[in-house]
């Protein structure tokens, strides 16, 4: 279960403890029985005992039925608890013994089910599930109607379900629920739910998005229509409607066949019009009296009355002067009809469209074949949308323009095949995108026409580039002398190389050469993204010239389009300025790119602008900011149909930093296999590195460094240098201390340290002076420890000073672990009670809970000077796996095989372990541990 489908499922159970009942209802097929079987499992893991009964249609006439179904798991000797005459009528009731004449006494009957129930809930417990209550019988009704009102809502709840139409309220299911349980609508499925329902094909995001938006979230529509199409021999074109299966033609479509055929046209009418009013209607009404006749026609309709009719049906709702069916679903069971008189609904609409670009469509869905009038009254409609800023009715058009222009106009069909494309682009439809731009590659295109389609596909693949070799090939080939065409061949390289190639300092020199090239010939949106590019390329290689190229971009006016996203000038600005703490500039400026964006309707930018947003927020310890990014970001990418690196990254580090650890694990790992599967050298690292961070906290050491040393070597393959373009300096330093590693954490930390300096980074040194506190404090020297803690006071200074709230949260926690090892608890629950104040302040749940968690040792009287109550906290990861193996009779070389260890660090570790706990043997190490395991909250996690 996900998504809202689990917020569902959590406030419901809620609402039962709060109020020992729930109504939950809604139309059919919304997933109400799912539901309802979800929290009845839920409910039954945690020990109620469940009794759920699920009556059809064809049992409302059988008397007790739907009691028979609840009682039917009950045992015979719960039933002989009862008192003889409710024992009998009860057994009658339920067909375990033959019924009188008359059927059982009423009376012993309702206190038969009222004492058996009672008695269920004495035990443990009891949940009452009755699925369908418009189908439960009238004897049955009156029985749990009488129990609900005089049970104990603490030990007997009810959750009942009933099918219901939109804004109707439940008729039979109020009865059967106690006085105080409310009612809830059952909400349907959001676009990311019904694109992860089971039991359908890989679909096109654009028609699974069709899926969506005529089921309406509804989770059967969804499936039935995915099934319907699943038997197709190719998808419909996506101006066709969506095949119905036999089922959802008889649940749709039959308040359909009972209508007048004059009615039902006129419904055909609104179900094609994208605003269909009383006004459209009429003027069709009129526009097809010319014509007299023809199947579709509307000739001679009183259509406010066709109206009338419908909307008693309960098939339309009138709101001022909108007409809408009640159910999208009504749409396609409408448009299910003989493409003829599809067409004929369209023509007349087309002249009863007050609005050109409406007028247009309504032309071209209308039409059979292909005419270059026509195609050109597209084309302009496309760009009369476009100037509106309606990206999607733009695009459509474009596609429209393009499927009417007669094939034998070979340089009109390039010319409208690369604007289609890049209307699609615009609104976001990277399939479409990608598909008309192949369609100009394969063409008769000019080589200008060629190179901007073959840009357009390396766009439309966000960072799966390793799938673009013929494109670049076909660039190549038709980049001629053109130097404006060589400036862009020379910039889709340095992207290639930059992200699929990881050869960083290639795509610098790509790049410079892309920027200088687009300045000789005056292109100066590709010399503007080959400069960020530039600049961005040299900044992570350390490069002292780095600022230079992004300079120069800057001077340069900037508008909108590619210079104004999230590659251009200023979004490489906002990512340097967070390299270098700069926190509050780089979000000044991601904000006003994020807002400008929007305004835009420019989708992909808002994502990575936001991406690049939760980056910034999380190092300046914005954790619930981060979160809400975090939270658009999903929704964003999911309506689009992508799954960019950046955003599984971005999605991961807002969750270790305020959500929840190991929902960002998930998604770290998820972001590892995305950037594989797409040869993402970009975002692999990254990922590898916020999931090593998570293996850190929740101390999976060794996994912690195997993580963090692979996204160090992509690092250094790539001939990255700067220490927050792949941040696994720290976290690998901190890892390697709690390994035992401590003379390979020396080694790190000393060169990590030397680079951030000579780049200015504060922070980050500030960080791995906080690494080498941490291996100082893990020996027995009490100068080193006195110095680990100065060392960490300074780091914190440092961090608070530079705004960096989380760092500065991570020194303090550090040191209040150090000063616990040192045996100073007043000295311990002071850092940690600063810490867990940065963290809450910061919004950063899950550093608070590891706060806290420190916190409670103080709170249960544990002290730092006892030996055996701190040995538990006082060894490392590692060092209690090798402690808890060694004692429990493993030889070294099996500890080293088990843990990945060499030999002799497996020995190593026992020497300080054996110093840590005063003692010289196993044996008298594994009766301490013993102790110390034992005392209340010593366990490790």
């Amino acid at each position: 279960m996900r998504g809202e489908r689990r917020e569902t499922l959590e406030r419901l159970d809620g609402e039962l403890v709060e109020h020992g009942g729930v109504l939950l209802h809604g139309p059919a097929g919304i997933g109400k029985t799912f539901v309802a079987r979800a929290l009845a499992g839920r409910r039954g893991d945690r020990g109620d005992l469940v009794l759920s009964a699920e009556p059809g249609e064809a049992e409302r006439d059988l008397d007790h039925s739907a009691l028979a179904d609840l009682f039917r798991t009950v045992t015979g000797d719960r039933l002989h608890m009862l008192p003889d005459p409710q024992r009998s009528a009860l057994r009658q009731a339920l067909r375990r013994e033959p019924p009188p004449p008359g059927g059982p006494e009423p009376v012993a009957l309702r206190l038969a089910v009222l004492s058996l129930l009672a008695a269920l809930g004495r035990d443990r417990p009891v949940l009452l599930v009755i699925d369908a209550a418009q189908h439960v019988d009238r004897a049955s009704a009156q029985l749990l109607a009488f129990a609900a009102r005089r049970l104990d809502t603490a030990r007997v709840r009810t959750l009942v379900t009933e099918t219901t139409t939109p804004g109707a309220a439940p008729a039979a299911g109020p009865a059967l629920c106690p006085a105080a349980a409310p009612e809830v609508v059952l909400p349907p499925l959001s676009f990311p739910e019904v694109s992860a329902l089971p039991g359908h094909p890989e679909l096109p995001h654009w028609l699974l998005r069709k899926v969506y938006e005529t089921s309406a979230g509804n989770p059967l529509f969804a499936l039935e229509l995915t099934r319907a199409v699943a038997t197709l021999p190719e998808p419909p074109a996506r101006d066709d409607p969506l095949p119905l299966t036999a089922r959802l033609r008889a649940l749709v479509a039959g308040p359909l066949r009972d209508l007048d055929p004059a009615v039902r046209r006129v419904l055909l009418l609104i179900a094609l019009d994208s605003r269909p009013t009383p006004r459209h209607l009429s003027l069709a009404a009129v526009a097809a009296c010319p014509a007299g006749q023809g199947h579709g026609s509307v000739a001679g309709t009183d259509t406010d009355g066709a109206v009338a009719t419908a909307c008693r049906a309960g098939l339309l709702t009138v709101t001022g002067e909108s007409l809408r069916l009640t159910h999208p679903m009504l749409a396609a069971a409408l448009t299910d009809c003989p493409a003829d008189d599809r067409r004929a609904a369209h023509a007349l609409l087309a002249r009863a469209a007050d609005d050109p670009v409406e007028r247009i469509r309504h032309l071209a869905l209308a039409a059979t074949g292909a005419e270059e009038p026509l195609a050109a009254a597209l084309a302009s409609g496309a760009e009369q949308a476009r100037r509106r800023g309606a990206t999607k009715t733009a695009a459509r058009l474009g596609r429209l323009a393009l499927e009417r222009t007669p094939a034998d106009r070979g340089a009109l069909v390039a010319e409208r095949a690369l604007t289609g494309a890049q209307l699609a682009y615009d609104a976001a439809d990277y399939e479409l995108t990608r598909e008309l731009a192949h369609r100009v590659i394969s063409g008769s295109a000019t080589p200008t026409q060629r190179v901007q389609a073959c840009i357009l596909v390396i766009h439309a693949s966000n960072q799966a580039l390793g799938d673009t070799s013929e494109v670049f090939a076909e660039m190549l080939v038709s980049v001629g002398d053109d130097l404006g065409l060589h400036a862009q061949l020379h910039y889709a390289r340095a992207l290639r190389a930059h992200i699929t190639d990881g050869r960083t300092a290639l795509a610098r020199l790509e790049a410079a050469r892309a920027a200088e090239l687009a300045a000789r010939s005056r292109d100066r949106t590709t010399e503007l993204m080959a400069l960020s590019l530039q600049a961005f390329t040299a900044a992570v290689l350390g490069r002292a010239d780095a600022g230079q190229p992004l300079a120069r971009a800057l001077s340069r006016p900037q508008d909108s389009g590619l210079p104004g996203g999230h590659n251009g000038p200023r979004a490489i600005k906002a990512r340097l300025d967070l390299f270098a703490d700069r926190h509050e500039a780089a979000a000044a400026e991601l904000a006003s790119l994020i807002q400008r964006a929007r305004d835009s309707g420019t989708v992909e930018d808002v994502i990575f602008l936001l991406c690049a947003s939760i980056d910034v927020d999380v190092r300046a310890g914005r954790g619930a900011q981060a979160l809400a990014s975090a939270d658009e970001v999903t929704r964003l990418s999911r309506e689009i149909g992508v799954c960019h690196g950046p955003v599984l990254h971005s999605v991961a580090l807002a969750e270790a930093a305020g959500g929840d650890l190991a929902r960002a694990a998930a998604l770290a790992r998820e972001g590892v296999q995305t950037s594989l599967s797409r040869h993402d050298q970009i975002f692999l690292p990254l990922a590898l590195c916020t999931l090593g961070h998570v293996q850190l906290r929740s101390r999976d050491t060794a996994a912690a460094v195997a993580s963090l040393e692979r996204a160090r070597g992509i690092a250094e393959r790539r001939g990255i240098v700067d220490p927050l373009a792949v941040p696994w300096a720290v976290d690998l330093a901190e890892a390697l201390v709690a390994a035992g590693e401590h003379a390979r954490a020396a080694a790190l930390t000393a060169a990590a340290l030397g680079t951030a300096e000579r780049l200015d980074r504060a922070g980050v040194a500030a960080s791995l002076h906080r690494a080498q506190a941490l291996r100082a404090a893990a020996g027995t020297d009490k100068n080193g420890i006195g110095q680990a803690v100065a060392s960490l006071h300074r780091a914190a200074d440092c961090h608070q000073e530079h705004g960096l709230r989380l760092e500065h949260g991570r020194d303090l926690l550090a040191l209040g672990s150090v000063e616990w090892r040192r045996r100073h608890p007043t000295a311990a629950g002071a850092a940690w009670q600063r810490a867990a104040a940065v963290f809450r302040e910061c919004g950063a749940r899950t550093w608070l809970h590891q706060a806290t968690a420190e916190l409670a040792r103080l709170e249960r009287g544990e002290d730092g000077g006892s030996t055996e109550g701190s040995l538990v906290h006082a060894l490392s990861g590692t060092e209690y796996q090798v402690a808890t193996m060694a004692t429990a009779g493993a030889t070294n070389r099996e500890i080293a095989t088990s843990l990945f260890l060499a030999v002799k660090t497996v020995e190593a570790h026992l020497t300080r372990i054996y110093r840590k706990a005063g003692v010289r043997s196993r044996t008298e190490l594994g009766v301490l541990l013993r102790r110390s395991a034992a005392r209340p909250g010593a366990r490790r996690a």
